[in-house]
């Protein structure tokens, strides 16, 4: 495995912003978010199991984020 690779992928997933969500606005799955950076073809076996668990909790601590901003807001809005 090159780790300087593996590494360098996941830099420039985290360079894009919020990973990308499907019309229900929930993240894509990992599978598919390989396929949407482009990546899935340019790793070997080993490479993709590391960027895919990578990638999951990229996901979710996005959620999370997600979840505790929308209920910070609506503490803010119970508050005016």
């Amino acid at each position: 495995m090159d780790k300087r690779k593996v590494w360098n992928i996941l830099d420039f997933i985290r360079g894009k912003g919020k990973l990308p969500t499907d019309q229900f606005g929930q993240i894509l799955p990992v599978d598919d978010l390989l396929v949407w950076f482009g990546v899935a073809e340019c790793l070997s076996a080993e490479e993709k199991r590391h960027v895919r668990l990578e990638l999951a909790a990229m996901a979710e601590a996005q959620q999370t984020l997600e979840e505790l901003r929308m209920a910070e807001q609506l503490r803010s809005a119970g508050q005016s």
